[in-house]
């Protein structure tokens, strides 16, 4: 490989690196409109692609036995009650390990 070619690739990388980092911020300046777009998208990503993560982790799974269903509800309570995303992950978590090492 020649150094004006290696040059290029790394001038490439770095455009292409620099404009996904300026991106966010060029489309939620105050000259990019009232931002409708930007509050709902707020509002409602996170719980979208929690959803989707949820449906991809028990899509796979059979029912053969019921432990991922009692530590996923387990989870959704701790978030219900306490609305905090680690306490209710851990607990889920935590409580699936044990489930999984006195059943199985």
């Amino acid at each position: 490989m020649t150094t004006l070619k290696g040059i290029g690739i790394v001038a490439c990388a770095f455009g292409v690196i620099y404009i996904l980092r300026a991106l966010p911020f060029l489309l939620m300046s105050r000259s990019a409109g009232d931002g409708k777009f930007f509050k709902a998208a707020e509002k409602w990503l996170s719980p979208i692609i929690i959803a989707l993560l949820v449906v991809y982790c028990y899509s796979t799974l059979e029912w053969k036995t019921c432990l991922p269903y009692i530590a996923g509800a387990l989870t959704v309570g701790m978030q219900l009650l306490f609305r905090n995303g680690l306490v209710s992950i851990f607990s889920g978590t935590a409580l699936y390990m044990i489930l999984v090492r006195l059943f199985q």
